[in-house]
């Protein structure tokens, strides 16, 4: 792994180097990634009304971290780290309810709210103090329907850092805050996280990669923007008929919004009735990650439109960009190259790569102070 002092980044992008290659493909990195990023970032879970009742749980794993969010006997939304403290073992798996937590190990119990409850033989125990055996606890906020939970207690709140983004988001879609996930996609990638952020920051691709988003949507139109840690880039329903779904003239959603939120998740509202995606880049591995996709709509009774928009973008968008991504990973592997340059022309802003640009300086940021 090359260690010079900047590693060719400029705050400026046309005057500035990508990261290098091996920031894609070294464990090292993946290592401190791990530390400085995906521990103190939010993490997307899923939606909020699918732990509405009391006793509801739900599970998600930040690389390596098995973590659990539950609805108290309160009514208050929890999240714990996904292991007993008597002896290591998982408590839960998947989704469901219940009214206590019993490892399924050796029965330690656990109430809703994180304590601990009793387990047989403790009394033995010389010095054993159950008030300091509760459940370790993660930091978890909501917004927009969505749970999201944080390694870092203090880490800044969700709102902090997603504010403006959601103020967009509710411009084009007025009906964001009640809105049902109603589809999910999951596909194993053979590419670093890192590749997928970069190519979802840009539409610079998109005239040679995607043929039918094209047809679809007003490029001529095509707005960016960016906040410290979100960027957005709009454009306008082209046409009614296209290539890859039809869409009502009278529609509610009028122009496609994209919007990611460091470190890995992007949101996206497409033209249509009110409709969220919500695009989780998870990384596995130095060169591997999962794509995660939930898709949410007014109701779970979709129209023709909905139901073509979630069959071209599962059949035709997302294999598109899956086969970019993997080539970009082959080729970030080749001694043939070992950075690459940014293209940042504001007289044409769908071919603007700022945004990746604003990735990679953030990403700088955190992995270079964790190997001080």
């Amino acid at each position: 792994m090359r260690m010079s002092d900047d590693h060719g980044l400029h705050r400026d992008a046309n005057r500035s180097w990508t990261l290098p290659s091996d920031w894609y493909t070294s464990e090292e990195v993946f290592e401190v990634e791990k530390q400085t990023i995906f521990t103190r970032g939010w993490w997307y879970v899923g939606a909020e009304c699918e732990v509405g009742e009391t006793g509801a749980f739900t599970t998600t794993t930040i690389v390596d971290q098995d973590i659990f969010v539950i609805r108290g006997q309160d009514g208050v939304l929890r999240a714990f780290y996904n292991v007993c403290r008597h002896r290591a073992h998982r408590l839960v798996d998947g989704s469901g309810c219940k009214d206590r937590i019993v490892c399924p190990y050796h029965g330690w119990t656990y109430d809703m709210d994180g304590r601990f409850c009793g387990g047989r033989g403790v009394d033995s125990i010389v010095g054993f103090e159950p008030g300091s055996f509760g459940l370790a606890e993660v930091r978890v906020e909501t917004m927009i329907g969505l749970i999201f939970v944080n390694l870092d207690l203090t880490a800044p709140a969700l709102r902090e850092i997603a504010g403006p983004m959601l103020a967009d988001m509710h411009t084009h879609c007025p009906l964001l805050d009640g809105l049902t996930r109603v589809k999910s996609h999951q596909l194993e990638t053979a590419a670093n996280w890192k590749v997928l952020v970069d190519n979802d920051l840009e539409s610079y691709h998109a005239a040679i990669a995607h043929r039918s988003l094209m047809n679809l949507l007003d490029y001529s139109g095509f707005e960016i923007w960016e906040h410290d840690f979100t960027t957005c880039h709009a454009m306008s329903n082209t046409n009614a008929d296209n290539e890859a779904y039809q869409v009502d003239d009278n529609a509610a959603v009028k122009r496609a919004l994209y919007t990611w939120m460091w470190p890995n998740t992007a949101f996206f509202i497409a033209p249509g009735r009110a409709n969220l995606g919500v695009f989780h880049m998870v990384p596995t591995g130095p060169q591997t990650s999962v794509q995660n996709w939930d898709f949410y709509f007014e109701s779970d009774e979709l129209d023709d439109s909905e139901r073509s928009y979630l069959d071209w973008t599962i059949g035709t968008l997302i294999p598109e960009d899956t086969v970019l991504y993997e080539n970009v990973q082959r080729g970030l592997r080749s001694r043939g190259y070992q950075a690459g340059r940014f293209v940042a022309d504001p007289n044409r802003a769908e071919w603007d790569e700022r945004h990746v640009h604003m990735f990679h300086k953030l990403v700088h940021n955190e992995v270079t102070s964790g190997l001080k």
